[in-house]
């Protein structure tokens, strides 16, 4: 018995084909190749991740020194070299006993930043040698100095590059915060650059000072640096102290990074007295180029009243920190990724809000957004761009 035969249409030979849908993506430029293969590597660290000290070895054993770094009172930092995988870090070397002596604590610093490890703004530890009589903390290494020799190099940074250090700055300090860490010596010999090409890419670095805040007002230490503490120090042996100190130095920070000089001034012995009584002033002949935004911000941070200060949350949801960045999105469309200011901006402002989530994103799916053309691209409704802007969350340059 016969199967029964299906009628299957079939093509005819002479039928024309039809081409393939031309693709809508314009070629990606060779700087945002480029910003993507940088992203990349910085992604995807696998590579720096070590575990020696697990197995066992000594730090003389893996670690050979190449470069002194810098010093402090009782550390020091070089720069060395794997012996096997030839990769370069940070190694802060301590005198545990001499260590101790400033009022530093080595476990606080250890644990704080084990906490921290995983958040883009703060150095990373990698690993950790302890010995009876040193310890040595491996670190990434970071390439560009610190924001205080870069300081001294320019006097003072653009309004926009500031600003973009300023809300880095500030979300670093959030990531402590949340994990319930106080940092107590932020100051721009603490704050690092990861590229010596791009003065706006920090990292928070030097935990010495860090201490788990457990309540309010609980702290009673006084440590830092004299024009960067907070008044609530100088008090501290009544009232207490926590966390929102460092608020009170990011905002010493943000004023030297646009006014090249610090807001508080006076010889050692009169300087808490200085601070306590929380006066400072934009001088015309240094700031009249600057617009209000910035002041206001740092006038919500330098407040002596530690519950009148301006929270982090208020802070980077400040009118200057919320600002597009006008200046980035340009250079993305200049560099022709689709010719429309509207795409570019959609496609960050999509960015961001998953950002803000705590969402993780692909990077090559935003630059195919960002490539894609206008009838492609989903647009957010003029009024509804303003709405959708995250709170600190990332730039356009973050990518």
């Amino acid at each position: 018995m016969k199967e029964s035969q299906h009628n299957v249409p079939t093509e005819s030979n002479d039928a024309p084909l039809q081409s393939a849908p031309e693709s809508r993506l314009k070629p990606l430029s060779t700087e945002l190749l480029q910003k993507w293969n940088e992203s990349l590597v910085a992604r995807s660290e696998l590579g720096l991740f070590v575990n020696d000290s697990a197995r066992g070895a000594k730090f003389d054993e893996v670690y050979s020194k190449q470069a002194l770094l810098g010093e402090g009172g009782f550390a020091l930092v070089f720069r060395c070299q794997h012996w096997h995988t030839g990769n370069t870090y940070a190694v802060k070397e301590v005198v545990n006993a001499d260590y101790e002596k400033t009022g530093e604590d080595l476990k606080e610093e250890i644990d704080a930043l084990k906490q921290l490890r995983d958040t883009p703004y703060i150095v990373k530890l990698l690993d950790v040698f302890i010995a009876p009589d040193r310890s040595h903390l491996i670190m990434e290494e970071m390439r560009g100095g610190d924001l205080l020799a870069k300081l001294h190099e320019r006097e003072v940074f653009t309004e926009s590059e500031a600003r973009r250090i300023s809300r880095r700055l500030l979300e670093a300090i959030s990531f402590c915060h949340k994990k319930r860490i106080a940092h107590r010596d932020i100051k721009p010999e603490n704050i690092l650059l990861q590229d010596p090409t791009d003065d706006t890419r920090i990292k928070l670095a030097d935990f010495g000072c860090a201490k788990r805040v457990d309540g309010t007002k609980c702290l009673h230490t006084l440590c830092g640096s004299l024009q960067y503490v907070a008044p609530e120090l100088y008090l501290s042996s009544v009232e207490g102290y926590d966390e929102r100190c460092d608020l009170w130095s990011a905002g010493v920070v943000i004023y030297i990074l646009l006014g090249g000089y610090a807001p508080f001034d006076a010889p050692n012995n009169d300087l808490p007295e200085v601070i306590c009584d929380g006066f400072f002033e934009f001088h015309p002949l240094y700031w009249m180029g600057i617009s209000n935004a910035p002041k206001h911000l740092i006038s919500s941070l330098l407040v002596v009243e530690p519950d009148r200060r301006a929270s982090l949350e208020e802070a980077l949801d400040s009118t200057w920190l919320r600002r597009r960045d006008k200046e980035s999105m340009m250079k993305y469309i200049d560099a022709g990724l689709n010719g429309s200011s509207t795409n570019t901006f959609d496609a960050w402002v999509r960015l961001q809000n998953e950002s803000s989530c705590g969402s993780d994103f692909s990077f090559a799916q935003e630059l195919v957004d960002f490539s894609a053309a206008s009838n492609n691209t989903e647009r957010l409704a003029p009024e509804s761009r303003e709405s959708h802007d995250s709170v600190g969350s990332l730039d356009v340059d973050d990518l």
